[in-house]
């Protein structure tokens, strides 16, 4: 069954939003820069999937640890900018794509060469 509108357009809201939060509002130096590249709602608004990946080095299980840990903060920030009726439980999921890309990226290179 297709998405609704108001559920695409609350997900590209949350994105922006949890973009701006995470950046500007998580004071925690050890997370680096951290980019929120898809946000999934349910359709009952109860869950949203937060998917992030992290630029630069690090252990992404402690970045990944920062976030659960200020998820009540993080859903707090958004249910201020957000105007719906629930504010979602955030369930934070690392996102390797630019990861997997370099890699295959690098095994291309190789078998040109």
């Amino acid at each position: 069954m297709p998405k609704s509108r108001n559920l695409s357009r609350n997900e590209s809201l949350m994105l922006r939003y949890l973009s701006e939060i995470i950046s500007y509002k998580v004071k925690d130096p050890s997370l680096g820069l951290a980019t929120v590249s898809a946000v999934e709602l349910t359709r009952d608004y109860s869950y949203a999937k937060v998917y992030i990946s992290f630029l630069g080095d690090g252990d992404v299980h402690a970045k990944m640890e920062i976030l659960n840990n200020a998820s009540g903060f993080i859903r707090h920030e958004l249910a201020q900018k957000m105007n719906i009726r629930k504010t979602p439980e955030l369930r934070f999921v690392y996102d390797d794509t630019f990861e997997r890309v370099a890699k295959l990226d690098e095994i291309l290179k190789r078998t040109k060469k």
